[in-house]
């Protein structure tokens, strides 16, 4: 009997189209899977930033609805003005000098400060700068900041400030005002006089000018300084050499008595100040 030839057969081999197939079709899935998903999430962001943009606007339009409601509202007029920072000037003189009116809106003189700034330093020299606040809604507060006082000068209605600019303050004051620790400035009926003075007084060591009570202009010269010091001395000395000459004073002070006169003009010397000298100084 003849063999029947077997032929093997792979089943692998057979199978491998459909396999292959079925694994073409998951990869295609899967890819097709991918990109929905990638659209989808692109999507989700575009929505995203759709709703952020879309809040934006509206938070801004909502914000510039209020915001003119307030501004044509009777809230956002001026309610009333408070003055910070002020020591001696007139608080209704400075209030009328602003010009600032209970119709007008305190959002305007809140970003305009400068004309509120102009108009009261023009009128005031005591003034170095403003700062204008708000303060529940419609109370405008304006915050002064005023130059030093480094003295003061006598005349026939009382005193008025000497500031750290040069210029005088525009207010009279009385005695009770005037600062002890300040020197007073007396018999300066001219200007030019006061401000050589004035330039000569700035240049002296701060311990020496704290000992300055008053500082003379009656003198029988232009380029003479006469100094009447806290401890009842007196100092005469010349304009452009009192400053080098300073260093006599110390040494002379410590030997001398109270009510003395110390001359540092021509020199350096004292003596004590005659019944006369010490009336015209007022030390009796």
């Amino acid at each position: 009997m003849t063999k029947k030839r077997v032929t093997k057969i792979d089943p692998k081999e057979k199978l491998s189209p459909y396999l292959d197939h079925e694994t073409n079709q998951k990869k295609k899935f899967k890819a097709k899977a991918k990109v929905s998903a990638s659209l989808s999430k692109l999507h989700n962001e575009r929505k995203t930033a759709l709703f952020k943009r879309l809040g934006l606007v509206v938070g801004i339009s909502v914000v510039s609805i209020l915001g003119l409601g307030y501004y044509i509202s009777p809230l956002a007029n001026v309610k009333s003005i408070q003055i910070k920072g002020e020591n001696d000037l007139p608080i209704k003189e400075v209030v009328k000098t602003t010009d600032i009116k209970a119709s007008d809106k305190i959002i305007d003189h809140l970003f305009n400060k400068d004309s509120i700034d102009h108009k009261l330093s023009s009128r005031y020299s005591e003034i170095k700068i403003i700062n204008v606040h708000v303060k529940n809604f419609n109370h405008l507060i304006l915050n002064i900041d005023e130059y030093h006082t480094i003295g003061y000068i006598k005349n026939a209605k009382g005193y008025r400030k000497i500031l750290t600019h040069g210029k005088l303050g525009s207010q009279i004051i009385p005695w009770s005002k005037v600062s002890p620790d300040k020197p007073v400035f007396v018999g300066y009926n001219q200007e030019i006089s006061l401000k050589e003075t004035l330039h000569l007084f700035n240049s002296l060591p701060s311990d020496f000018q704290n000992q300055i009570k008053l500082l003379s202009g009656n003198t029988r010269r232009k380029s003479q300084v006469i100094f009447l010091m806290k401890n009842g001395n007196v100092v005469i000395g010349n304009v452009s050499t009192l400053k080098s000459k300073l260093k006599y004073y110390n040494k002379i002070k410590t030997k001398v008595g109270k009510n003395t006169l110390i001359d540092l003009e021509v020199g350096a010397f004292s003596r004590p100040l005659t019944p006369s000298e010490k009336k015209a100084y007022g030390l009796t």
